[in-house]
């Protein structure tokens, strides 16, 4: 999909925002990975990291351009702080909260991190001239790598291996949905169509327990 001047320069402020915001979701969703897992507050430090910039490291070392947090460390602080910030707050507000409060902060978290990070996925390929089929599996890899290296560190099996519950499902067709829009209408409504929808077929699929069929070994 060729893009225009005018579509260069709503294509790097929609990247922005969408990595900012996915940040922002990730960091949180990593944290609570840790506490989770009974880290301390280094740990979910660590994983809000992770989770938000391990995808996005990955893609920008396969286009071989400089990787988002070392080019803009502002991000670097701001998945320190919001970890950081994720942690104490559930340190003394948990018993307040509940576990069930909880998990559900982390399924919604996620579920946006999924939507930002895959458009941000999309629009960094669109912005390097690469075509529909990269910028897909972009999307898909920006929103899933962190959360299955997080899970891996955190000594947990990834979401995305055992029990889907859709979620790569929603950043394929969240991606793909994007792309088709953006031939049709501006990227910035494109992107909050995109975002709504892979956020509510996300939260969709867990609530209804819906999943893409698996083969039984028995």
């Amino acid at each position: 999909m060729p893009l225009n001047n005018h579509s260069l320069n709503e294509v790097s402020l929609l990247l922005q925002c969408f990595m900012i915001f996915g940040v922002v979701t990730a960091s949180i969703s990593g944290a609570i990975r840790a506490i989770e897992s009974k880290m301390d507050i280094t740990g979910a430090i660590l994983l809000a990291f992770v989770t938000a910039s391990a995808g996005g490291t990955i893609r920008d070392i396969i286009f071989n351009v400089d990787v988002f947090w070392i080019r803009e460390q502002m991000y670097i602080w701001l998945t320190c702080i919001i970890g950081a910030a994720t942690f104490i707050f559930i340190y003394y507000k948990g018993r307040i909260l509940g576990n069930k409060k909880i998990n559900f902060i982390l399924i919604v978290t996620d579920a946006m991190g999924i939507a930002a990070f895959s458009l941000a996925g999309v629009e960094k390929s669109l912005s390097l001239g690469q075509n529909n089929s990269i910028a897909v599996i972009m999307g898909v890899w920006t929103a899933i790598g962190g959360g299955v290296i997080a899970d891996v560190i955190a000594n947990r099996v990834p979401l995305v291996f055992t029990q889907e519950l859709l979620y790569i499902t929603v950043a394929f067709l969240g991606s793909v949905g994007y792309l088709i829009l953006a031939n049709n209408i501006s990227h910035t409504t494109a992107g909050i169509i995109s975002a709504i929808f892979m956020v509510a077929l996300r939260l969709l699929s867990v609530k209804y327990k819906w999943s893409l069929p698996t083969i039984s070994s028995n």
